[in-house]
């Protein structure tokens, strides 16, 4: 599958390498890869293009990672859309729906939703040659995670509230 031309892979590489250098990180991910960007398979993750911690996927290999999530349980909240340019990724779309579809405690049916939402949203923007995408995806594990985290925020901000 070639997606996008190698001269433009090597540039983009190239400079992504140079923009860590100055950010004074690595190539590597500096935060941990989600479950889902664990669970591709090594050819899917050979193709993609590494942009800080996240992967930019082709049409196809974006398609085939909504599956997996499906697979493995794990909600696809939405996308960035774009071009992949010699100096960096051009956003040109994006998308959540998250806001659009409530958990209300059966993660099972709410990943199906969320993920039949990703088809529906990605066979609607479907991009040429060049063009990829980045997937945000949330596990159970994930999600839990954040639900906590967004609590302990809410009792912090409430202890600093004036009292009427």
């Amino acid at each position: 599958m070639d997606w996008i031309d190698e001269s433009r892979r090597s540039a983009f590489e190239r400079g992504e390498r140079i923009r860590a250098k100055q950010r004074g990180g690595s190539t590597a991910m500096s935060v941990s890869p989600g479950e889902l960007d664990r669970a591709l398979s090594e050819n899917i993750r050979l193709r993609a293009l590494a942009i800080g911690n996240e992967l930019i996927l082709s049409y196809d290999d974006a398609l085939a990672a909504i599956g997996i999530a499906t697979e493995r349980e794990i909600a696809v909240l939405g996308f960035d859309s774009g071009e992949v340019q010699d100096d960096g990724f051009q956003i040109l779309g994006y998308t959540g729906y998250d806001g659009n579809i409530s958990f209300v405690g059966d993660w099972k049916a709410y990943v199906g939703l969320m993920n039949i939402e990703a088809e529906r949203w990605i066979k609607e923007h479907r991009l040429g040659k060049n063009h990829g995408y980045i997937l945000t995806s949330t596990s159970r594990a994930e999600f839990d995670e954040l639900q906590r985290q967004d609590m302990k925020q809410d009792v912090r901000s409430a202890g600093t509230r004036p009292q009427s």
